[in-house]
């Protein structure tokens, strides 16, 4: 029964090597401030690709985007590794995060960013993140996907969602219209809507609708 036991705890050791940063609080053992920023007179829509680590957007007063965070990682390898990135191709202004591909080693593994952005007032955000809470602020959304976290929108001209995975979703005092297509769990709350609701699929969790001046449709 001895070495049944130390078998179990052998394995147990093994299994527990890389886990997605806000998984457990994991605190921050090596951190280091990013930043970068990037002019974008003449661009069409910045794209905004997170990855681990909650997400602000929000709008600012000048021309430039500006990405501001803290990076925090298990080690001082995987903390390098943890950077932010704009850059413009042709008429899109991007901004990545960067994060190790690939993270192995005994113990709990993990790096993330916490991250806001700064975009120009009207400028069209496309936004895609994979884990952590997302606050979208008064800027022109025009998509966001998302895979785990909450949702936050607040202010915005429209709002599309393509999917979610998990995580609440809040949406309010939206100008023209709000589209969800798909929902996996977690509640909705949709307020303030000057056009049409139209939520497509959701799996569980419950949805609340109010003060739509168009028309609503959501899951029955």
């Amino acid at each position: 029964m001895a070495a049944s036991h130390h078998s179990r705890l052998a394995i147990l050791t093994l299994v527990l090597v890389a886990f997605p940063a806000g998984a457990w609080n994991l605190g921050c053992q090596f951190s280091a401030e990013r930043t970068a920023s990037l002019d974008t007179t003449g661009a069409a829509r910045v794209e905004v690709l997170a990855r681990a680590g909650d997400l602000t957007v929000r709008p600012s007063t000048g021309a430039a985007v500006t990405a501001s965070g803290k990076a925090c990682a298990s080690n001082e390898k995987y903390l390098a590794q943890s950077q932010v990135h704009v850059s413009r191709q042709g008429e899109v202004v991007q901004v990545v995060v960067q994060l190790p591909d690939e993270m192995k080693g005994f113990g709990i593994v993990y790096a993330s960013l916490d991250l806001t952005v700064d975009v120009p007032a009207g400028l069209p955000v496309d936004v895609t993140d994979s884990s952590g809470d997302v606050t979208i602020d008064k800027v022109r959304l025009v998509r966001l996907t998302d895979s785990s976290g909450d949702i936050v929108v607040r202010g915005a001209r429209d709002v599309v969602i393509p999917s979610d995975s998990s995580g609440d979703i809040v949406v309010a005092r939206v100008a023209d219209s709000v589209r969800i297509e798909s929902d996996t769990s977690g509640d909705v709350a949709i307020s303030d809507v000057g056009k049409n609701v139209e939520f497509i699929a959701d799996s569980s969790g419950d949805v609340k609708v109010s003060g739509v001046k168009g028309t609503v449709k959501v899951p029955k």
